[in-house]
């Protein structure tokens, strides 16, 4: 079942890359390989599917950020979304799909679980500041990083993390 579903989600992926978030179930059926029945055993919409990549994506971005330093951490995490293959196709095909998803909306279960982890990391820290932590990582959203940027990205969280206030 995992399985499946993994297939699931990088064939989603592939057909985002390819036709943005108009994609239709038989696009992402056919992507991964599996029976159109398969894919609605396990989601029930298009919109369901973009959900459930968005998710795993977020998932995916905050896996083994909590063992590094704040200011490793943010760097890493600015990067990762800079560079993201999705958000570039995207930024090219979808802009204003680039813009929703970088608006910061703590309603969104995806944003929450961002804000969540960085209160738990400034915590660790004894910062605060989180939410313009959260609008300096949302800004790389729409602004994809060069691959040489990584000591650019890597000053900036410094200066911000330096800029953040310390708490008891």
């Amino acid at each position: 079942m995992a399985r499946t579903r993994g297939a699931v989600l990088d064939g989603a992926r592939i057909a985002i890359a390819a036709s943005g978030t108009s994609i239709t179930m038989t696009q992402v059926a056919a992507a991964s390989g599996i029976a159109k029945a398969t894919l609605y055993n396990h989601f029930r919409s298009r919109e369901a599917v973009l959900d459930a990549v968005l998710a795993d994506e977020v998932q995916a971005l905050l896996v083994g950020l909590e063992a590094l330093p704040l200011g490793d951490a943010l760097a890493e995490a600015a990067l990762r979304i800079g560079r993201h293959p999705l958000l570039r196709a995207l930024s090219e095909s979808e802009p204003a799909t680039v813009a929703a998803i970088a608006r910061i909306d703590l309603s969104s279960p995806h944003w929450r679980r961002c804000a969540d982890e960085l209160r738990a990391a400034l915590e660790r820290s004894r910062r605060g500041g989180g939410e313009l932590v959260l609008r300096w990582l949302s800004s790389f959203v729409s602004t994809p990083c060069e691959d040489n940027s990584a000591t650019s990205v890597a000053s900036g969280a410094a200066a911000l993390v330096r800029g953040l206030p310390i708490v008891a």
